[in-house]
């Protein structure tokens, strides 16, 4: 994993910076970046010392009248929030302000409108520049107020309302800012079961599995889409009337919910503390559109594991690798580069998840399963498809112990969770792994993995065996799976056992004993349709 890189245009000198405010989204004549938009951020030399937290309330706690704005890329609004501190181009401290818990918040269309951060209501302004100079040149940008349980006010920018929402990854930022919003751009496809409320999301080439529950809000919400997709129409709205592009979206949500906002408490005429403007959105209870959710990650390379073993911090020859930072340039990546990672760490909390199962499903380079038809007599006759060629029996196969395949996964490449499951069940029962055996993977003849899937086996009415078939949290269904395990103990004769993964994800596996004579994923496979698992586990 990749060190962030700095951001030397926020500061440029040695003072520490602070995020102002977020202004309209636009492509510069001044920055060579065209695959996504910029957006303009204000900042201002801080004068007071970061870790006065008092201090850092008052306007004069920045020389405001000395503003700059760069124009960072969108894809890099997940390193930014108001009030952040920086120093030599990178992120140094998140104040606390003044945090607050806004319990039972209600937003719907009758407490939640738009405002402007300019707008004045009886002749006094929502923001007064006397408490908040800080906005003061981008006073058409753009906050969703909502009326509290007490009758004041939560001002949220609504940057900070995206940030939040959607910014668990810079790509699906990128995305939601360049294109109108369809949804190839984000799953490549989708599964929702309403009796469970469990949702498998194939996630759309280059994107984060980091992402992945908030484009499960998105693809089983209509105002979360309805949110998403505003990123992109606000701004070209805008542009279209030839205004600057303020973005226009508001919470993915109707509802009640809990919000924990980092911000600061502003007056409004003679009322004291009657608007809370917020800086920094913390933690929102509002439930996601699912009881459970799992993924996989469309691009392979995305995703691809390390199969020697070797950490990804760590070189072949045990040192650590240096980190790999550089500064952030005014254009395009290349084509020809492979993107790398960095991970940052947010104060961005929902506490719907927690109580969810969130996973991701790995992608396996299985073999596919032999088709086998079964005739009335019992004979197996396999199947393949396409033009005939003739028939033959399928002959048995020995065991063997591969050391090509014991390595593999010595070193490093995952184990399916049933043979993990399986192997803890034999190495703990007597009558499967005696006191002084070694318990071992081996493979099947003619194989390179010790884990094979099911043959398909179909009887002569084109009828599949069920009992083969393994049923996921989603749905989907495929061909079980097993894996060949060969217990040796140097005085007796080694012993060989199949794990058999479960009919689904939280059926146990079962263990058979091998018949040397007959030993095949055929043979297997008959056995399981014939007695049934619970039969054979005792042979």
């Amino acid at each position: 994993m990749d060190a962030l890189p700095s951001l030397p245009s926020l500061t440029p000198d040695e003072r520490y910076w602070r995020v102002d405010w977020f202004g309209e989204c636009a492509y510069p004549g001044g920055v060579r970046r065209y695959a996504q938009p910029s957006i303009r951020v204000a900042l201002s030399p801080l004068r007071c010392d970061l870790n006065d937290h008092v201090a850092l309330l008052s306007p004069d706690c920045t020389d405001h009248q000395h503003q700059r704005e760069v124009w960072p890329p969108v894809a890099a609004l997940p390193l930014l929030a108001i009030g952040d501190i920086w120093h030599e181009g990178r992120h140094v401290a998140s104040p606390d302000y003044q945090v607050e818990r806004f319990k039972g918040l209600r937003i719907t269309p009758d407490t939640s409108v738009f405002v402007k951060a300019g707008l004045a209501l009886d002749e006094h302004f929502l923001l007064p520049l006397g408490r908040h100079p800080w906005h003061r040149n981008h006073t058409h940008s753009y906050c969703v107020a909502v009326t509290l349980n007490d009758g004041r006010r939560l001002l949220v920018p609504c940057v900070e309302l995206i940030r939040f929402y959607f910014g668990s990854s810079s790509n699906l930022l990128q995305r939601l800012f360049t294109a109108p919003l369809r949804s190839e751009k984000l799953w490549a496809s989708k599964r929702f079961n309403p009796e469970n409320r469990h949702l498998h999301i194939v996630l759309a080439n280059g994107l984060s599995g980091a992402s992945a529950a908030d484009i499960g809000r998105v693809a089983e919400s209509g105002l979360a889409w309805r949110a998403a997709a505003g990123v992109y129409a606000s701004c070209q709205k805008a542009t279209a009337q030839r205004h600057p592009a303020y973005l226009y979206t508001g919470f993915p949500f109707e509802g009640t919910t809990d919000l924990e906002a980092n911000g600061t408490w502003l007056p409004f005429g003679d009322q004291a503390d009657a608007t809370f403007l917020v800086y920094r959105l913390r933690s929102c209870s509002f439930p996601f559109p699912f009881h459970s959710l799992s993924y996989e990650a469309a691009d392979r390379k995305a995703w691809r594991e390390r199969s020697d073993g070797e950490n990804a911090a760590t070189s072949r020859n045990g040192r650590k690798k240096p980190e790999v930072a550089g500064a952030v340039a005014d254009g395009d990546p290349g084509t020809k580069k492979a993107q790398r990672r960095g991970s940052f760490h947010d104060r961005r909390q929902f506490p719907d998840l927690a109580r969810k199962q969130v996973w991701r499903e790995r992608i396996e380079a299985m073999p596919k399963a032999d088709v086998y038809l079964r005739h009335a007599d019992g004979g197996l006759e396999q199947v393949a498809f396409g033009e005939s060629e003739g028939n033959s029996q399928v002959a048995g196969l020995d065991a063997v112990e591969s050391q090509a395949c014991n390595d593999k996964f010595a070193h490093g490449s995952a184990i399916p969770r049933f043979v993990q499951l399986g192997l803890r069940v034999i190495s703990a029962m007597p009558e499967f792994a005696p006191p002084d055996t070694q318990v071992k993977l081996a493979c099947l003849s003619g194989r390179s993995r010790p884990v094979f899937s099911l043959p398909v086996i179909i009887d002569e009415d084109g009828e599949i065996a069920s009992e083969l078939l393994f049923t996921a949290s989603d749905g989907r269904v495929r061909q079980r799976r097993a894996c060949l395990i060969k217990v040796c103990k140097q005085t007796t004769r080694d012993r060989s056992l199949f794990v058999v993964e479960g009919e689904n994800r939280s059926a146990p596996p079962e263990m058979l004993m091998a018949d040397m004579s007959t030993l095949d994923g055929a043979n297997l496979a008959i056995r399981i349709v014939e007695r049934g698992l619970i039969a054979c586990s005792k042979a």
